[in-house]
């Protein structure tokens, strides 16, 4: 494989927000190190937040965290990897020697806060990846394309961890708010673990294609039939106050209410309620290393089949308006 001396790439400054940037170095690997060839890499609501919401996640780094692509190098002592292989980046990039790394919850690893791909440390707005920790690297099934792998990482991976934290089993009734990119691909997830599901959207193209999706019920606001305390999980992929208040109007004793969304920096909830029906507020973070397993094996198998559209990655600043108007539904990626 040939690999150039420098590519283009969107870097990421506080002073001058996305910049396109043609002569960025393609770095060499070094002893445990090996170096990615973007396949696709998927733009996400988050880097709005980075971008023109103060989200601080550092500095002057390459943005894109959701990465799939081809091993084009690998560096000495690399075990598992080969040049050809076909893999994705687990976004949250644990550091793999702290306990919570070793207890198989990378996604919090506290080393690695602000290090994460595409948030902190380099990522996908770019043709070539270092990457410096192979071990966040999961493998993408012969069956699954790139385009869908990189969608994968954060909208599949991010309602699949939220859903296993909160035990969706066959029994479980499920409310979810908002579906979008994560709650259409949330639909699957919790269908896939035998789950009930309702869903409560304001778009009519999102019910139509939450429908589609499988869910049970779809409704534009919950009708009177519905009682208070009805639902045994809520998912809130929207996360403003008036969306979180609804979950706790209509979740059962004992129930748990997710956060899932990132629509408010900050959420009141009524004590009161909560500790007399003894409800839990279950936090979320993206997921971890053998969830993502997971995800491509469910992606690979059928069980969840995420929307994605690709375009060129120079496209990327019209597709930031796009997103930022809400001009589009699922998930955009962009091919180097």
């Amino acid at each position: 494989m040939s690999i150039p001396s420098t590519q283009y790439g969107f870097v990421y400054t506080k002073q001058n927000g996305l910049t396109l940037k043609n002569d960025l170095p393609v770095r060499k690997p070094k002893s445990g190190q090996l170096l990615l060839k973007i396949g696709a890499v998927g733009l996400c609501h988050s880097d709005l937040h980075v971008i023109y919401e103060g989200l601080d996640c550092g500095d002057n780094y390459v943005m894109g965290h959701e990465i799939a692509g081809t091993v084009a190098a690998v560096g000495e002592d690399v075990t598992g990897y080969k040049v050809g292989d076909r893999v994705a980046c687990v976004g949250p990039n644990g550091c793999g020697e702290c306990k919570y790394c070793r207890g198989s919850t990378d996604n919090v690893c506290k080393q690695a806060f602000g290090d994460w791909f595409g948030l902190g440390n380099d990522g996908g707005y770019q043709q070539y990846l270092l990457v410096q920790r192979p071990r966040n690297l999961v493998r993408v099934p012969g069956n699954v394309s790139f385009d869908v792998a990189a969608a994968s990482t954060d909208a599949v991976l991010t309602p699949y961890h939220a859903i296993k934290m909160a035990k969706v089993s066959p029994t479980s009734n499920v409310l979810m708010v908002g579906a979008g990119g994560l709650g259409g691909n949330a639909i699957q997830i919790a269908k896939a673990f035998g789950a009930k599901v309702t869903v409560l959207e304001k778009k009519k193209e999102a019910r139509d294609q939450a429908k589609k999706l499988g869910a049970d019920e779809v409704y534009e606001s919950l009708p009177g039939s519905i009682t208070p305390g009805s639902f045994s999980s809520c998912f809130d992929f929207v996360s403003v106050q008036a969306t979180f208040d609804l979950c706790q109007k209509f979740v059962e004793p004992k129930g748990i209410i997710v956060p899932v969304g990132l629509g408010a920096p900050k959420l009141s909830f009524d004590l009161s309620d909560l500790a007399l029906r003894e409800v839990q507020i279950l936090g979320t973070f993206w997921g971890t290393t053998n969830d993502l397993d997971d995800v491509m094996q469910l992606v690979s198998e059928g069980k969840v089949k995420p929307v994605v559209q690709s375009a060129n990655l120079k496209e990327l600043p019209e597709y930031i308006d796009k997103l930022r108007n809400n001009a589009y539904e699922g998930r955009v990626v962009f091919n180097p």
